[in-house]
């Protein structure tokens, strides 16, 4: 029998697994990661960890899968970073080919999820998919036909940096009121500090979910206090949603897939987001343009670029 490692190279985990062609992961090594340690520290654990993963393996590993959290030239097959020190231009995949003597395939962790949710979680049976991590920032991936989409400068899938508004924030991109900027974890996490700053009162319980200290507001918290019924927390909540539901409707008429797929910690929240999201779908929606694409949650959690990064793996067999 043959496997594959699939590597997830994250910002505050890291993950490498070890999976058979069905899927089915067999074993798995995890961490935190020391952005401090820079590109070494990383590299080293990857290397230890791998090795110990191959040696312990009941069957013949074959290649190697990863998904990284920034910046990748696909076709280069080269990394970047924006927050960690070592990594511009890292040729990863040739790395992995000397010290591990594995062919392996690289690409970004939002398209790494996408691969990962059309092969093995919310995506199986469909033609195509688009994958939207919603956390800190925002991310996303398209499989069209079973293939990734990458783009000439393999930007395809950047839905969080489309322009939604030139009153809007700046955004980390750099770019003006970019979706992100409106309704990722991030975003709604500062609205809240915002209205909980000026209106305390309204975002009370808000407040006290988050140690009382409107600084420490959080998505999660508003989340829940929009779960409890506080009016001030439903109303951001429901603002982010309509924000999301423009984007989605983008995506729908430049692409109609099959489903839409959403992940990240914001995903999370389930009904408390999906609610006022279909509503503002339909809102938004008029009669000339109607679509069947469906809006679904990620099955596989977190370990949906893990999963992606087995797939890569599994190209190269």
């Amino acid at each position: 029998m043959a496997g594959v490692l699939g590597i997830d190279v994250g910002g505050s985990n890291f993950r490498i697994g070890l999976f058979d062609q069905e899927g089915h992961r067999l074993d798995l090594s995890e961490g935190k990661t020391d952005s401090s340690g820079g590109r070494d520290w990383m590299l080293s654990e990857i290397r230890q960890r791998s090795l110990s993963l191959i040696e312990k393996a009941e069957l013949q590993v074959k290649a190697c899968g990863i998904s990284f959290g920034g910046p990748v030239d696909y076709d280069q097959q080269q990394v970047s970073s924006m927050h960690v020190s070592g990594w511009q231009g890292f040729k990863l995949a040739r790395w992995v080919k000397e010290h591990l003597n594995l062919d392996c395939l690289v690409d970004n962790d939002a398209n790494a999820g996408a691969l990962g949710e059309f092969r093995y979680g919310a995506g199986r049976g469909t033609h195509s998919i688009v994958y939207i991590t919603i956390s800190t920032g925002i991310g996303g991936g398209v499989v069209c036909e079973g293939k990734l989409l990458h783009g000439r400068d393999s930007l395809a899938g950047e839905l969080g940096h489309i322009p939604m508004s030139v009153a809007g924030a700046v955004c980390s991109c750099g770019g003006q009121g970019c979706l992100e900027t409106f309704c990722s974890g991030t975003a709604i996490a500062l609205r809240g500090r915002g209205l909980a700053k000026r209106k305390p009162a309204v975002l009370a319980r808000t407040i006290e979910l988050s140690s009382g200290d409107p600084d420490k507001i959080t998505a999660e918290t508003l989340f829940q206090a929009a779960t409890e019924g506080e009016k001030g927390a439903v109303f951001i909540v429901r603002e982010a949603a309509q924000w999301l539901a423009r984007g989605l409707l983008m995506v729908i008429r430049i692409l109609n897939p099959d489903r839409i797929i959403l992940g990240g910690g914001v995903a999370l929240a389930g009904k408390r987001l999906l609610d006022p999201l279909h509503e503002y779908l339909d809102i938004l929606s008029i009669p000339m343009l109607q679509y069947s694409t469906e809006i679904a949650l990620a099955e596989l959690g977190n370990y949906s670029p893990l999963y992606g990064a087995a797939a890569l793996g599994w190209e190269l067999v």
